[in-house]
């Protein structure tokens, strides 16, 4: 299944870069392990390791979060996550941020999971005569 596999690097990719970036956040631990866990699981559903169940609960799990961290009011993602004048943070644009990375990691779960249910259907099985 070599669409599962290069969609699970591709995405295992993008998240370990999204979990180098959480250095300079205001909570990077908790962000670079959930990018970090993100990646773990695309890696391991493209080479068979973790199971559509599994897929599905995470993307589950991270929509929940998408709700839990959506700001009260969407301002963007914006260029600086300070006021340029005061030099305080913009709550909702970091919350905004967050709330679109874990909307990403839920796509990528469910578009692995969909790729295996789907390419699943499409095999055929070869019986001895």
């Amino acid at each position: 299944m070599l669409l599962k596999k290069i969609l699970g690097v591709f995405f295992g990719v993008v998240f370990i870069s999204f979990a180098v970036v959480q250095y300079n956040d205001p909570d990077p631990m908790v962000w670079i392990t959930i990018y970090l866990m993100a990646a773990v699981l695309c890696i391991g559903a493209g080479f068979g390791k973790v199971g559509n169940a599994v897929l599905v609960a995470a993307f589950v799990l991270y929509a929940i979060g998408v709700i839990y961290w959506w700001p009260e009011r969407f301002e963007g993602v914006g260029d600086s996550m300070r006021d340029a004048n005061t030099g305080a943070l913009l709550k909702n644009v970091e919350e905004g941020r967050e709330s679109l990375g874990l909307a990403m990691c839920s796509i990528a779960f469910l578009g692995l999971a969909l790729v295996a249910k789907f390419s699943k259907g499409g095999k055929t099985t070869r019986t001895a005569a």
